[in-house]
């Protein structure tokens, strides 16, 4: 016996597979930015001044202008 089924296009196992691995790959990389920052914040206020970190005070005083 024969089986024919009927995709309407919306999504299949393999598009459903390739999302969660977006979302997977997005969570991950996300996760290493925030842990690179984590670093960066960790370091003394001089090392952060040289590499061009900005700081807390003048992120304030971008929001105000």
């Amino acid at each position: 016996m024969t089986t024919i089924g009927y995709r309407d296009g919306k999504s299949s196992s393999s598009d459903a597979h390739f999302d969660v691995a977006s979302v997977a790959r997005r969570l991950v990389h996300s996760w290493h930015q925030w842990q690179n920052a984590r670093e960066i914040e960790s370091m003394p206020f001089d090392i952060r001044k040289d590499i061009g970190w900005p700081s807390a005070d003048d992120a304030d005083e971008r929001k105000v202008m």
